[in-house]
């Protein structure tokens, strides 16, 4: 007969706290979430130092709690390869709405689009011209006539030479 052998396990123990806490989902402007994204929270009162670093999942979700002690707008800073985005959190009673606060870094209009193509292709085009034009061969080789002057003599070499040549 077989014995079932002895676990060992470690008790475990869970608590919940009901903690204010603010759900940023992170998106392209194409729909894609910004997954992996770094994330630097800044606390109102201090918007310089970094109070919560991290990342978003792969959905592009990150789980803010701020201390409920310090009141304000507090800044949430979504980056990902070049791109990101500023969410301001508001903290407190003075903020009485805090969900469905919309923050989007400003989409670029068809003007600047525009713009951006041209300075890309005026860009491109320069630097195509600048390497296909025809290669001067740097300094030409110039012979020199044996210096004739003597240090007491008050002539320069670049004198003698010019006077041997005439």
């Amino acid at each position: 007969m077989l014995e079932p052998a002895p676990a060992w396990a470690h008790g475990v123990e869970a608590s919940l706290r009901a903690v204010p806490a603010f759900e940023i989902e992170a998106r392209y402007d194409s729909g894609e979430p910004m997954g992996s994204a770094r994330v630097t929270v800044f606390a109102p009162t201090d918007p310089t130092t970094p109070w919560q670093e991290g990342q978003t999942d792969a959905r592009g979700r990150f789980l803010l709690q701020p201390d409920p002690n310090l009141t304000g707008l507090w800044q949430v800073r979504i980056r990902q390869a070049g791109h990101g985005v500023l969410v301001n959190v508001p903290v407190g009673e003075e903020f009485p709405q805090t969900e469905g606060i919309p923050s989007a870094s400003p989409p670029f209009g068809p003007l600047q689009r525009g713009v951006m193509a041209a300075c890309v292709i005026w860009g491109c085009l320069g630097t195509a011209l600048f390497f296909s034009r025809p290669r001067q061969s740097g300094y030409a080789a110039v012979e020199s006539p044996p210096v004739s002057g003597s240090p007491g003599s008050g002539i320069s070499g670049s004198q003698a030479g010019s006077s041997a040549l005439e």
